[in-house]
């Protein structure tokens, strides 16, 4: 059962508790003083000790005291004379002393009750510190597991480094605090031809092997992450673009320096592109620069691949600031968009001319035209940000997917407002979708509270998207369209624009007509 100490000077009672106890079934031992049950403690380990209060040499105050150092886990249970009860209330206050028992005993069976009542105490006790333990070290385990997730979830599983999510989040957070950076996209040629001739596997050591490198050649305070396949973003916080080209071109001269081989000892072709852009340039708009880069990237691999490329602004001291600030960012931005989606670069191509040709219809000036047809190719430029699954989908989208295409005005906005010198063009953008009844999007605005410019927008977009062909129909012919959107006056379109642009379209059908018979 247990192991109990009986500590008394009396030999007669000390024999008579002996065999009580080990008629219970426990093992005991015992000690004719404090003393000489102290050396026990030292030696030994025991459940329980049952303590006579007086004792020569060494009394219980004092063997509690000297156990409290040797064997500060073992319970007592005190013996005690009736006159001595203010013993047995200061041998409580040590912390150790589960009970006690006056002497002379009255009935020997209550032994028996409370050392049983001490052990099971003592049992309970170390069963709660068991599961206490287990449960810290469950709670730690958890945490550990927590951790290990909250990585997983910022990383990317095969190159360690953050994954999409994660990196394009910590940009937005480096720029919203408006500190100058550069970000650098790095893209792998062939990569595609790699997989093919040497096989996935291949392909996965190869994409390891460059976040290696960019982890070992990147100063520390960068941010490596991983966007898509083979691609990969580095943030340069406090660098210029001509610093990030440094760091781009030393990458790019390790990976030649550093050639990966396959397990039959094959040098493996590796060649990477880098395109650059920096806040300096592009602005603080996340989107813009993310774009601007990749225009920047787009150049390296039309060029050849293997390069490395700066996006810079268009210095050419004849434009006023708005033409150098649009053609230059105009360039990036629309590559990026045509490289997604060609439909939606022929559509702002197509639109933009009929929403100039209302635009001087009305005797706007050569400046506002020059809004109206920058905005024109731009107001579709969010729709990089759109699924290719929904932008791309051959057939009509279902309520979910136009609501994601809905997005699109909202984030060509954003673009649009993070570029330097282009605000004047953001109403026009931003507004492109609003009806004259208020039942447009994004912002529900209705009549002359949406600008002039998103009037003009919304016929000519409409117009171009009736009469162009798709993959699921044939375009409308010019004059069905131009019926269309004359049944849409005063309900999708201004009621005052919509005559100007009808008539203005059919003069110019009219033109084309007659040089057409005149040829």
């Amino acid at each position: 059962m247990a192991k109990i100490l009986l500590a008394d000077d009396e030999e007669g009672l000390r024999m008579l508790l002996s065999r009580q106890l080990k008629r219970a079934g426990h093992e005991v031992t015992l000690a004719e003083d404090g003393l000489v049950a102290l050396e026990h403690l030292q030696k030994e380990k025991f459940d329980l000790v049952v303590s006579d209060m007086k004792m020569p040499r060494l009394d219980g105050m004092g063997l509690l005291a000297k156990a409290a150092e040797v064997a500060p886990d073992t319970d007592f249970i005190i013996l005690t004379g009736h006159g001595n009860l203010e013993n047995a209330v200061e041998a409580f206050k040590t912390g150790n002393v589960y009970d006690y028992l006056l002497k002379p005993l009255d009935d020997i069976n209550e032994l028996n009750a409370v050392v049983d009542r001490a052990l099971e105490r003592k049992y309970l006790r170390a069963e709660n510190s068991r599961l206490v333990a287990e449960l810290q070290q469950r709670i730690a385990e958890l945490e550990e597991a927590h951790k290990e997730l909250a990585r997983m979830a910022q990383t990317d599983g095969l190159t360690g480094l953050l994954n999409h999510r994660t990196i394009h989040g910590k940009l937005q957070e480096l720029l919203e605090r408006q500190k100058p950076l550069s970000v650098i996209l790095v893209d792998t040629d062939d990569f595609k031809r790699l997989n093919d001739t040497y096989g996935h596997l291949m392909g996965d050591i190869a994409l390891r092997h460059i976040a290696d490198i960019l982890q070992n050649y990147c100063p520390r305070e960068a941010f490596l992450g991983r966007c898509g396949g083979d691609e990969f973003m580095v943030i340069l916080p406090g660098l210029t673009a001509a610093q990030a080209m440094e760091v781009a071109e030393g990458i790019r001269h390790q990976i030649i320096e550093n050639p990966l081989h396959t397990a039959e000892g094959n040098r493996l072709p590796m060649r990477l592109c880098f395109g650059i852009a920096d806040t300096a340039t592009v602005g603080f708009g996340p989107a813009g620069l993310i774009t601007a880069a990749d225009a920047a990237l787009y150049e390296s691999k039309r060029d050849g691949g293997d390069r490395v490329s700066l996006y810079v602004l268009d210095d050419d001291p004849s434009r006023d600031d708005l033409g150098r600030t649009a053609y230059s960012v105009l360039d990036g931005l629309v590559t990026a968009v045509d490289r997604k989606d060609r439909y939606t670069r022929a559509h702002s191509e197509h639109m933009t001319q009929y929403a100039l040709t209302l635009a001087k219809a009305m005797n706007m000036s050569e400046n506002v035209c020059e809004i109206v047809r920058v905005a024109g190719l731009l107001h579709d430029v969010g729709k990089i940000g759109v699924p290719d699954s929904v932008l791309r989908k051959p057939g009509k989208l279902t309520d979910e997917e136009y609501e994601i295409m809905k997005t699109h005005v909202s984030l060509s906005a954003a673009i649009i407002h993070g570029l330097p010198n282009l605000s004047d063009i953001l109403d026009a953008v931003a507004h492109h979708h609003e009806r004259w009844d208020g039942k447009g999007y994004p912002y529900g605005k209705k009549g002359e509270e949406i600008p002039l410019l998103g009037r003009i927008m919304a016929i000519a977009d409409a117009f171009s998207a009736m009469t162009m062909d798709r993959p699921y129909r044939a375009g409308l012919d010019i004059e069905t369209a131009l019926q269309e959107i004359e049944r849409g006056a005063g309900t999708q379109f201004d009621p005052n624009l919509v005559p100007i642009f009808v008539r203005a379209v059919r003069e110019q059908l009219k033109e084309q007509e007659a040089q057409q018979l005149a040829a």
